[in-house]
């Protein structure tokens, strides 16, 4: 039986890399058939196209399988290496939240860490 994590969290993107952020998640997006699990999970990014003030924000949430988890930490690896200058923060709780997962990105450098944190899921 297939073990979930609950992903969610964000991406701060500065204005003028906005669109090439988009562009490598959409490129994704149409890699995959909608229809397969990869396609599935690709669809747990969202946007707003115009920012409330000045900052965009990429989004991402849904619950993946552990392949799904390594595929979420490779899209990730695909944005860093745009050099976007890319910060944000993503917490991946296990289904029983005895395994967490911390995915803090600074500057374009991506850090995961073993999480304690526990948050109730419903």
């Amino acid at each position: 039986m297939a073990y979930f994590y609950s992903i969610r969290g964000w991406l701060e993107v500065e204005p003028e890399n906005f669109a090439s952020a988009i562009d490598v998640v959409k490129s994704l997006q149409e890699s995959y058939p909608k229809d397969t699990q990869t396609g599935l999970y690709l669809q747990g990014w969202c946007w707003k196209e115009q920012p409330i003030n000045w900052t965009h924000y990429l989004f991402y949430g849904a619950d993946v399988t552990e392949d799904g988890l390594e595929f979420f930490e490779n899209t990730l690896n695909k944005l860093i290496a745009k050099k976007l200058n890319l910060s944000g923060y993503f917490h991946a709780q296990g289904e029983d939240g005895e395994r967490n997962f911390i995915y803090k990105v600074t500057d374009d450098n991506l850090w995961v860490e073993m999480g304690s944190i526990l948050v109730v899921v419903t």
